[in-house]
C-alpha cells in the first residue's frame, strides 16, 4: 500500500506565473511516505542540468548549428514542461523547429527569451523547493 504525503497546507503563493501549479500539486502526490522528496529530486536535477544545455545552445548558435541547438532544446523543453514549465517549453519548441531552416537570428532572438524565461522558472522552482520543506 502507497501512502502519499500530500501537503496540502503548503499554498501556492500568487507570486507563481511562470510554473503550471495544478503540475506540481499532481507532482506532490506522487511523493511516497519516508521517500527522498520526490519534487524536490526533480527541481534540483532541473537546476544542475539545464544551465550547461543553455550554455550549449548558446555555443552552437554561436557556430551556426541550428540542429545541435536543437538537439539541446529538445531536451530542455522535455524536462521543463514535465514541471509545468509550459512558456518556457513552448519557447524551446520553437527554437526546436528553427532546425530545418538557415534562421540563426531568428534562433538567437528566441534563445534570448529562452534564458529570460529560464531565469523566472528558476525562481520560481526555488520558491516551490523552499515551501516542500
Amino acid at each position: 500500500m502507497i501512502i502519499l504525503n500530500i501537503k496540502k497546507d503548503v499554498p501556492m503563493t500568487d507570486n507563481i506565473k511562470h510554473i503550471n501549479s495544478q503540475t506540481i500539486e499532481g507532482l506532490k502526490m506522487l511523493q511516497e511516505d519516508g521517500e527522498p522528496d520526490f519534487l524536490a529530486d526533480l527541481i534540483d536535477t532541473l537546476l544542475k542540468t539545464t544551465p550547461q544545455k543553455i550554455v550549449n545552445i548558446d555555443n552552437f548558435l554561436n557556430q551556426n548549428d541550428l540542429v545541435a541547438a536543437s538537439k539541446e532544446s529538445h531536451s530542455i523543453k522535455s524536462s521543463v514542461r514535465a514541471l509545468g514549465a509550459e512558456k518556457l517549453g513552448n519557447i524551446c519548441q520553437s527554437l526546436e523547429d528553427l532546425k530545418a531552416t538557415n534562421r540563426v537570428d531568428d534562433a538567437k532572438n528566441i534563445f534570448s527569451t529562452l534564458k529570460e524565461e529560464y531565469e523566472l522558472v528558476t525562481k520560481e522552482l526555488n520558491e516551490i523547493k523552499g515551501s516542500l520543506k
